[in-house]
């Protein structure tokens, strides 16, 4: 078996040797990688990986001129650039190791993910040097533009970020025109709040299977997109009421007795934006002549739980303002909380009552 003691290692992460030239990694030896690299940037002359690999060619030659007993290597890893990608450069690196038996390696690299191709090498063998390939005349504008026109031709980062992005700009350019700026970009900023907040959270597929659901809805002649219509304006309008309320004559006092204010004013709206869904799923259901079962507990909950909010927002209002009669705040807590208790176990019964009907009906037939 063939012992070489340094390799020079190119590696492709996303695979565009595969992709773009037809070729299976990993490639071993000068004349195939040069055949590679040839074959490459034919196929795209403007892919930086073509640059690397010649790149990687010329270290391989000068270490062959200082008498050091080398091998050039071309390892890539998939499209599916992350854990998919890492794990394929890891698995040839593996069938490379075990055929040349390497104890060290130059790692060339056109510089844009170094950080992710280290370890995966290092893990494996050790690293003597890191080459960069800059080929613009600036290597920090090269960098900087490299790394921004891969981001902007990732379908994974164009579909996540560039269509916030360019409703922000498309909306500051409409308030700037129309002296709105205020306003509409206190909206803007809003909803971009909440799609960070989801994106944040791993629930961003929630506005994504909203929308899908709106598009089949309204292919199908189903109502669900006329309740996802009245949920957005109830949610508005609810949050208006909200901020309106903010501006009672004491809420500057207490920074707490303004968000009091603020549920009081909105608590039932967004109630109502809960239930237009609930209530649209259910009048689909009717129509389809499905069973409705589940759907009252739902509905019976969202009611009980906007109580509990209310009652609990008003008690704290009371006690905030120091009302005379803070004997009233609990009363209304006590009963908000009681009357969202009895909505519940409704629900509760309602949904058993249905069942039961179900079940003794199936069974008769």
């Amino acid at each position: 078996m063939d012992k070489s003691k340094t390799i020079v290692i190119c590696v492709d992460r996303d695979n565009d040797i595969g992709e773009k030239a037809g070729l299976d990694t990993p490639i071993i030896g000068k004349e195939a990688s040069l055949s590679a690299a040839t074959k490459l940037a034919l196929a795209d002359s403007e892919d930086s990986d073509v640059n690397a690999i010649f790149y990687a060619i010329s270290v391989y030659d000068r270490l062959v001129e200082e008498d050091v007993e080398a091998e050039i290597v071309l390892v890539a890893g998939d499209k599916k650039v992350g854990v998919t990608s890492d794990r394929e450069i890891g698995k040839e690196l593996d069938e490379v190791l075990s055929k040349l038996g390497s104890d060290s390696a130059i790692l060339v690299s056109d510089g844009a993910e170094d950080e992710s191709i280290v370890p995966i090498i290092q893990s494996r063998v050790k690293i003597d040097s890191v080459r960069r390939v800059v080929v613009k005349q600036s290597e920090h504008l090269e960098s900087t533009f490299y790394v921004i026109k891969r981001l902007f031709e990732d379908p994974k980062f164009s579909r996540t970020f560039l269509p916030p992005l360019g409703l922000f700009l498309f909306l500051l350019a409409i308030s700037l025109l129309f002296g709105m700026s205020g306003q509409v970009m206190g909206v803007v900023l809003a909803f971009l709040g909440i799609y960070m907040l989801l994106k944040g959270l791993g629930r961003e597929n929630i506005l994504k299977n909203l929308f899908e659901s709106a598009k089949q809805s309204l292919y199908s002649g189903k109502i669900t997109i006329v309740v996802y219509i009245c949920a957005v304006v109830l949610i508005l309008v609810g949050t208006s009421k909200g901020i309106l309320s903010i501006s009672q004559p004491d809420s500057s006092e207490h920074i707490f007795l303004s968000f009091t204010y603020y549920v009081k004013g909105s608590i039932w709206w967004y109630v109502g934006a809960a239930l237009a869904p609930i209530i649209g799923g259910i009048i689909n259901m009717l129509i389809e002549g499905e069973k409705i079962v589940r759907q009252w507990t739902i509905l019976f909950s969202v009611i009980a739980s906007g109580l509990v909010i209310w009652g609990g927002s008003e008690c704290i209002t009371l006690l905030l303002r120091k009302d005379p009669l803070p004997l009233v705040g609990y009363q209304y807590l006590f009963f908000s909380i009681l009357g969202a208790i009895c909505l519940y176990f409704a629900g509760v019964r309602i949904s058993g009552y249905v069942q039961d009907a179900i079940t003794k009906k199936e069974r008769e037939v």
